[in-house]
């Protein structure tokens, strides 16, 4: 088990506690940030930083029966259509050395924190009128390359509006209430295996997740109902 927040860069040793805030989105200033339209659409190699366009893509593994009924949009909402947490999609993850990876992708719960989680963490203005979200994920390799350094999440926004996201928590310690199982010992992640990331985002404590989105290397979300 290990979190799956800790930074992959080297850091002092006095660091080890420290916490980044990132926007998930060009503004950093608001407790959520706003989302760019199709202009500013992600790449699947991109950080977690870039924003997501507004093409709603509901979409189903179709090896998977069950799963979300439909991968076009629905007229009435950005996002509308989506499917529920649980549902399983089909994506693509392009890595510059191992090119593309296909995904089978599943968040598996959206679990509502208690901001005191992160007390020592967090300066106490960081937590005024915020509520953490520990959101897991399943990825399954399905198709493409193995791959070592993986981090799957680096795609995922949360979204407290149609055009707003939760800011994500990155923690450079071990945080047991949003771990992560992933492969280890040096093997790289082939198809067939399956592993698990989780995430911690703040959000506004009066503006409740809407959606989870994941961005597909074309750019193009892949939408989850968050509630």
């Amino acid at each position: 088990m290990r979190t799956d927040l800790l930074l992959r860069s080297a850091v002092p040793a006095t660091a080890a506690l420290a916490l980044l805030l990132s926007a998930c989105g060009p503004d950093q200033s608001g407790a959520d940030a706003p989302v760019a339209g199709p202009s500013s659409a992600a790449s699947a190699g991109g950080t977690a930083g870039t924003a997501a366009p507004s093409v709603t893509s509901a979409a189903s593994d179709p090896a998977q029966p069950g799963s979300s009924p439909s991968q076009s949009a629905v007229a009435g909402g950005r996002f509308a259509g989506a499917p529920a947490v649980g549902a399983k999609a089909q994506g693509t993850y392009h890595d510059g050395d191992k090119g593309d990876i296909s995904l089978s992708i599943a968040p598996t719960s959206v679990v509502k924190g208690d901001i005191g989680d992160l007390a020592k963490f967090l300066k106490p203005e960081d937590m005024t009128g915020k509520t953490p979200y520990y959101v897991n994920v399943t990825y399954t390799h399905t198709g493409g390359n193995g791959i070592f350094e993986l981090y799957f999440n680096r795609q995922l926004r949360v979204m407290v509006s149609d055009t707003a996201q939760a800011r994500k928590v990155d923690l450079l310690s071990s945080f047991p209430k949003c771990e992560s199982d992933v492969p280890k010992g040096g093997k790289d992640f082939v198809k067939g295996q399956s592993e698990h990331e989780c995430a911690i985002y703040l959000a506004p404590s009066d503006k409740p997740l809407t959606n989870l989105l994941w961005i597909d290397k074309d750019g193009k979300p892949l939408a989850w109902k968050a509630g």
